[in-house]
């Protein structure tokens, strides 16, 4: 199916910007198979507007319209060493399913399901349901059970990473938007919650250790910062 048949749907509530897309993005370079079991669902009787998948359809355009041919191995390890993965036998499908999809812009008929004749109360639950996080992860079992997997990276656990106040996150959710790669910002920030008087105790501690909050957490930790 061509890519530039299916509709982003403007109703969707889910956006997605800068470290998630990214998120994202790793994990569609990294595991392209797994689209046929998580299908991108359209009505065609709504000109094949997208009610489940909008954000895989984002990152779908944007490795068509940013990711060159020459880049796309590089690309692909980059999105492997994010998640911690080796495996060049998935690397190999990946190029190969990509370059694919990049030359004809259209994606296998596998990756997609008609769902027209819903009712437009069924149309908003489904979507609703799609973008639902029902239940929380089992952080302790993730660490001793699945050693090899990111918690940060897969998405699993968050350090309530906004992007920085500074700058504006980019939205990725419309499919017509062009993408580089200098739009996504490489800053994060890292929020803690405590009372006034912890606050403060915590506050006296790390400038002990450093010119910065930033600075005084890299020396306690032995992490030197990467510029």
């Amino acid at each position: 199916m061509k890519l530039k048949d299916l509709k982003t749907n403007a109703k969707n509530p889910r956006i997605l910007k800068d470290a998630r897309f990214k998120k994202l993005l790793n994990k569609v370079l990294c595991y392209p198979n797994l689209l046929s079991k998580n299908k991108l669902t359209y009505d065609s009787s709504d000109v094949n507007t997208v009610l489940g998948g909008n954000q895989r359809l984002a990152t779908l355009n944007y490795i068509v319209k940013s990711i060159s041919t020459k880049q796309l191995e590089d690309s692909v390890k980059a999105a492997q060493k994010a998640l911690g993965l080796e495996n060049e036998l998935l690397l190999n499908n990946s190029i190969a399913i990509f370059t694919e999809i990049k030359e004809t812009k259209s994606i296998p008929s596998e990756w997609v399901q008609d769902v027209q004749g819903l009712s437009e109360d069924e149309k908003q639950a489904f979507i609703l349901i799609d973008n639902l996080n029902d239940g929380e992860w089992n952080l302790e079992l993730i660490a001793n059970e699945w050693q090899n997997v990111d918690a940060t990276e897969w998405g699993l656990i968050s350090w309530d990473a906004n992007i920085n106040n500074d700058f504006e996150e980019q939205d990725y959710s419309d499919k017509n938007n062009e993408y580089k790669d200098d739009d996504f910002e490489d800053n994060a920030a890292i929020t803690l919650n405590f009372n006034l008087e912890t606050y403060e105790l915590v506050k006296n501690e790390l400038l002990k250790h450093g010119q910065s909050n930033e600075d005084a957490i890299c020396n306690l930790l032995g992490i030197k910062p990467i510029i």
